[in-house]
């Protein structure tokens, strides 16, 4: 019997902690296939889809053993069985939202048939697809949309004032903490503007890299990502937006070095890791995460809607403002969202304004009634 590990500073027990035939099974779901054998279920999963996956199992393993339960001594397949399952929802319950119990267990499910595929998961499947039922968010994110003009404006006032700030030769030589605040503000407006027009996911938002996915040719500026990284397998090739150039200059030039200059308290157990080339870095020049990108929308956004527009929202903002000002050409949403098919824009993200629809039916119905009059006043000025 292996020795269990005793002390865990995360709440996913990491892959060199996992049980011997468990990181057996995880090896083979990423066998690569070559011309006589297929590969593993997990082959072809992309990173982050692989990180996630293997965070929920780790929790699963973690939990268990908090249980008492001697790992080694189990099949991985006979641990998971419906009564641990169902304390472990319990315990995923307490203090979660239900959205975040249905995801950690979206990733556990895929992980459990990526690497038992031989076993009967109809079970499991079945009790996923109840919590995902149970969990379907009751409240409208009508409430929660900003039209995607507004939100491109208050980007440009967060730029305006953090770069009034930064102007000002008092802070550049005698108030580092105020210039810092002032470079972080000027960080997420032009976060807020980019996103009101480019409103990419998460992954690509924050994993774009100078030189690699951001490329300048003469006066022109893009945005390039290649199919292998993004969620619907595309390239994607957008052009930067003409009016943010000049704040991207300014945030390259200026701004991204304060924050990477910045002094910051550091772990010696936990060094951080440099940023390198990626554009998007925080306070002492590591890679903003999704935690940071999370705390920055939250706290200029809800102070200026009273609400907390998360970088997802953005997507639903832009495709509704573009479904509600411009209905003839909400294709246009499709292509902005780089989605494959125009269904998946209008299913997930349109929430057309009914007010605003039914009043351009009545306009509409009126043009037709006025064509109509005039129709008929010519005809009878014709008639003899």
């Amino acid at each position: 019997m292996s020795a269990q590990p005793t002390t865990r500073e995360h709440a996913a027990l990491p892959l060199a902690q996992w049980p011997a035939r468990d990181q057996q099974a995880w090896d083979a779901a990423n066998r690569r296939p070559d011309f006589l054998e297929p590969g593993g279920h997990a082959a072809m999963w992309r990173p982050a889809m692989q990180r996630n996956a293997m965070g929920a199992y780790g929790r699963w393993l973690a939990w268990l053993l908090d249980q008492g339960i001697a790992l080694a001594d189990e099949a991985p397949m006979t641990r998971i069985t419906p009564e641990r399952f169902r304390e472990y929802v319990a315990f995923l319950r307490a203090g979660r939202a239900p959205c975040t119990v249905v995801g950690y267990l979206s990733w556990f499910c895929m992980l459990c048939k990526a690497m038992f595929p031989n076993d009967d998961w109809r079970w499991l499947q079945q009790a996923h697809n109840n919590l995902k039922r149970e969990a379907r968010p009751t409240r409208d994110k009508r409430s929660r949309l900003v039209p995607a003009q507004e939100l491109l404006q208050f980007g440009h006032e967060l730029m305006e004032q953090a770069g009034g700030v930064l102007d000002e030769p008092s802070v550049t030589t005698t108030q580092p903490r105020q210039r810092v605040a002032a470079a972080r503000d000027f960080r997420d407006g032009l976060m807020i503007a980019l996103l009101a027009l480019r409103p990419l996911r998460v992954t690509n938002f924050l994993g774009i890299a100078i030189g690699r996915h951001l490329r300048r040719s003469g006066d022109r500026v893009t945005l390039n990502f290649a199919g292998d990284e993004t969620k619907t397998k595309r390239p994607i090739e957008t052009p930067w937006p003409a009016e943010l150039i000049p704040n991207l200059d300014r945030y390259l030039e200026h701004v991204r070095p304060i924050l990477m200059a910045a002094k910051v308290s550091v772990d010696p157990a936990r060094p951080p890791r440099p940023a390198g080339a990626i554009l998007w870095v925080g306070q002492g020049g590591t890679p903003l995460t999704p935690g940071g990108l999370s705390k920055a929308l939250q706290r200029h956004t809800t102070r200026r809607f009273g609400h907390y527009v998360n970088a997802h929202l953005f997507r639903d903002c832009l495709a509704t403002t573009v479904s509600n000002e411009d209905p003839d050409h909400v294709r246009m949403a499709q292509h902005m969202l780089h989605h494959t098919k125009l269904g998946t824009t209008e299913r997930s993200y349109i929430l057309t304004d009914s007010r605003l629809a039914l009043r351009r039916h009545h306009d509409l119905m009126a043009k037709l009634r006025r064509a109509a009059r005039q129709r008929l006043r010519a005809r009878a000025e014709t008639t003899p």
